[in-house]
């Protein structure tokens, strides 16, 4: 095995400059620019291309791009051009790669046999960079107009310095700076636009940090709707976790340019919860999310009043004088726990005296008003008629209509109205007025006759379904 040769004063100086450049705080198209300066003195290139590997839209993302036609700029940026590098071994392998050293013909390589070559391009060097921890981070191609250059001595100390300059233009280095932020952050990932998770340096992953998560799940719902701050409770995964709830806070990446990248994700202690007990938090939850007490007990299977008496806690143990600054202050300081994990929590249902409601059935009729609660909330655009309901429940309508009247305080057919009236409202807040329109989503939430919709809602909120859709939040 040959060995590396010395450096002599002129590599030692460009690889003090490049590790000077690597630690540079700022952007990272700003170190990228600047690290076109010793390695310029390396190789007398005319053509460069630095670009970070973005894998889920599989391309080369190019932070400087000088010496190519337009052409050849779309090539080199496109997914053709991983191909080429895995055919060569390129995205597992640092081994910096010259055209005369390349193990098969330039003739079966279209990047130059046809837009390198024929643009006057006859030698160059290609590297991939790696991080520490092993991701591939991208690739560095210096081309030039001359079969000597790069030398064998430039080409191997460019495999040399390889890793410093990845670790100049990792994405993460930026990122895991929020960690900073964070007190007493446990774990950390961050979550990319497809869902899936990529380590955090610095910071080991956690159970609740894996792909597919419904921690993650809230944190996608929040940066979809705008959110670059997140914070939040969540139950742990076992009971056994001291404090018995985690603290999730989300950051969403700063600009940079691997867009992918959606938010940094990390795991904390709870902090201070103001006293506020298990189930409080579970209905903050819903408050955050401006559901009326009715539906949080109904929900939870607790009555209207009980519901009432936990926000009269939770508006003392707040300091807040109505349920709207409540669910902002709830909302801005993390005291909840959202509602999509709530169902997680053994603790929030070991607050509550056991009465009707979901897991706690007291005879036939109250698992068949649970059975027929449930089809109106997954289905509520559906045209149920009171004997349906019945026939979903196995109970008589007469039956049917009583244990509404006890569990929900409404009649089957009332229920169903106010379950669609929400939904109406809540797509109505978020539709695009340019895209929708009130009459397709009355009707896709039960309402065929669009001008008794629009009665309805103005009673029910105040307003007509045309000026929510105009003002939509």
């Amino acid at each position: 095995m040959a060995q590396a040769r010395p450096m002599d004063d002129r590599a030692l100086a460009v690889a003090a400059e490049v590790t000077r450049i690597a630690a540079l705080p700022g952007s990272i198209d700003d170190r990228a620019r600047a690290l076109l300066v010793p390695l310029r003195r390396l190789v007398p290139f005319v053509g460069v291309c630095i670009a970070l590997l973005d894998p889920e839209r599989r391309r080369l993302v190019p932070l400087i791009s000088h010496g190519y036609d337009a052409r050849t700029r779309r090539h080199v940026a496109g997914s053709q051009i991983l191909d080429v590098i895995e055919s060569l071994g390129m995205h597992r392998s640092a081994a910096p790669l010259c055209l005369r050293d390349l193990p098969v013909p330039m003739a079966t390589l279209p990047v130059w046999a046809d837009y390198l070559w024929p643009a006057g391009f006859r030698e160059g060097v290609s590297v991939s960079l790696f991080t520490p921890d092993g991701r591939h981070m991208g690739m560095i191609n210096l081309h030039t107009d001359t079969p000597a250059h790069p030398t064998d001595r430039a080409r191997d100390l460019i495999g040399m310095l390889a890793p410093t300059i990845a670790v100049a233009l990792d994405p993460l280095r930026l990122i895991a700076t929020s960690a900073q932020i964070v007190q007493r952050a446990q774990a950390g990932m961050v979550l990319t636009d497809s869902g899936a998770v990529v380590s955090l340096p610095g910071l080991p992953s956690h159970t609740l940090l894996r792909a597919g998560s419904p921690v993650l799940d809230v944190v996608a719902r929040q940066l979809a709707d705008g959110a670059t701050y997140i914070t939040f409770l969540c139950p742990p995964p076992t009971t056994d976790t001291p404090g018995g709830l985690l603290r999730i806070t989300a950051l969403a990446c700063p600009h940079q340019p691997l867009r992918h990248l959606a938010a940094a994700v990390f795991i904390s202690p709870p902090g201070n919860l103001h006293g506020l007990t298990p189930r409080e938090l579970q209905i903050l939850g819903y408050l955050v999310e401006n559901w009326p007490r009715r539906r949080i007990a109904t929900t939870l299977g607790v009555t209207e009043y009980a519901v009432a008496a936990h926000v009269e806690d939770i508006m003392s143990k707040l300091g807040a004088p109505n349920v709207a600054l409540v669910a902002l202050r709830a909302n801005r300081e993390g005291l909840f726990v959202p509602r999509l994990l709530s169902s997680r929590d053994p603790a929030c249902d070991s607050t509550e005296p056991a009465g009707p409601g979901p897991g706690r059935p007291l005879g036939s009729r109250s698992v068949g008003v649970d059975r027929a609660i449930d089809a109106i909330h997954i289905h509520p655009e559906h045209r149920f008629t009171l004997a349906q309901l019945a026939g979903i429940a196995h109970l008589s309508v007469r039956r049917l209509d009583a244990g509404f009247q006890r569990r929900v305080g409404t009649s089957p057919m009332r229920y169903l109205h106010t379950v669609r009236l929400r939904r109406a409202h809540d797509d109505l807040r978020r539709a695009d007025p340019a895209t929708d329109t009130v009459s397709r989503i009355a009707a896709r939430n039960g309402f065929p006759h669009s001008g008794r919709f629009a009665v309805a809602y103005r009673i029910a909120y105040g307003a007509t379904p045309s000026e929510t859709l105009r003002n939509r939040t």
